[in-house]
This record gives C-alpha cells, structure tokens and sequence, in this order.
C-alpha cells in the first residue's frame, strides 16, 4: 500500500554539497530528538520520528534525507552519508507522470507529449551531467535548465538535495501564509522556504 509522502527539493544546492547538507541535517534532527539516529531495516528506509508531538500535529511518520549518488550507511548507532547511492536526483509522483511549465512561456509539458522529446532527453542527462539538463520547450523553443522548469501540480522537481516527510500530503506548505507550516519547513533547514514541494507516495 503506498503511503502519502511530501517532498521538499531544494533546486539550487549544487551536487558537490548535497551530502555534506544531509549529514548536517542528520545531526541538527538527531541532536534535537527529532528522528532516530537509524534508518529503518529496508534499503533507502527514512529514519523514524521520535518527537511524538510532530507527529501528532503533522502526520510525519518519517523523515528521508537524500543526496545524489550517496547512501546511508551505518556506523555503530549513528549513520553516515557516504558515496556510492542509487539516488539520482528526480523526484516526481510514484507512478512518474508529472507536468512541468516552461519558465519563459508557462506552457505546459508532460512526458509522452508531442515535442517531449527534449524532456525526456534531460532527464537522462540529469543523471550524468546536471549542468547540462537543458529543455527545448516546444512551444517557444527556448533552451532552459530543467530545474527552473515548476511543477503546478507539485509533482515533480530535480535537485541534488531532498527531505521526504512520510505519512502525509503536507499541503500547507504551498500555503505562503501558513505560519505553522513555515516554522516548520525552517525546522527542516529550509529557511527561507524556497525548496521546491512535491507530493508524492512511496
């Protein structure tokens, strides 16, 4: 059964930093009582949530922290980010059907549409060489990097850093007025709550 999942992407974060950002939230959410210092039994699991008023209040079950090509291992009762992960960096809804919006027009495009072949393309380059996603919109034909290309549906972003909050559609977050909501996204390091929302499943 797939569970309600919310992810915050952050866009901008280059690859060389992603790991180092998600040991230093690790330590920041350990350090605090947030989650477990380790991750569930299966591979790629979140780390559970201690704070029991989070959950009560949100809904978080669970708490992911991911970094392009890195992993989590073990090291005694902690864990340690470290190379070697299957993690690529594309975060959309689990079935992976998603539309974007060209940043120059706002046309909007999906994967399967007429002209997607550009699309397509960069999501493969993505994989290997980030710098160099570039999307063809078919409607204007201007060349723009995919990670400036938005989600309206919030259901995809690219990005070399993520938070996935399990158990639940936070949609208070794409509420710019929910205070609640921005404290909450502070907590979780993105302080000036301008990582990308996407509502996924898992």
């Amino acid at each position: 059964m797939s569970q309600p999942t919310t992810l915050l992407v952050d866009t901008d974060l280059e690859r060389d930093d992603a790991a180092a950002a998600a040991n230093a939230l690790y330590l920041k959410l350990v350090g605090d009582g947030t989650i477990s210092p380790l991750p569930g039994m299966a591979e790629d699991a979140p780390f559970e949530v201690l704070d029991r008023r989070l959950t009560a209040d949100t809904g978080i079950t669970a708490i992911g922290l991911h970094a392009s090509g890195h992993r989590w291992r073990l090291e005694g009762q902690a864990a340690e980010m470290v190379d070697g992960g299957r993690e690529n960096g594309i975060f959309c809804r689990y079935d992976g059907s998603f539309t974007i919006r060209c940043p120059q027009c706002l046309a909007p495009l999906s994967p399967g549409d007429e002209g997607s072949d550009a699309l397509e393309e960069a999501l493969i380059v993505w994989c290997d060489s980030p710098d160099s996603a570039f999307v063809a919109c078919p409607n204007c034909s201007t060349w723009t990097p995919l990670t400036t290309w938005q989600s309206p549906r919030h259901d995809f972003a690219v990005g070399h850093f993520a938070i996935s909050l399990h158990g639940v559609h936070l949609h208070a977050f794409t509420d710019h007025r929910n205070h609640a909501a921005m404290a909450l996204r502070q907590r979780l390091g993105d302080l000036a709550s301008d990582y990308t929302v996407v509502y996924s499943s898992t």
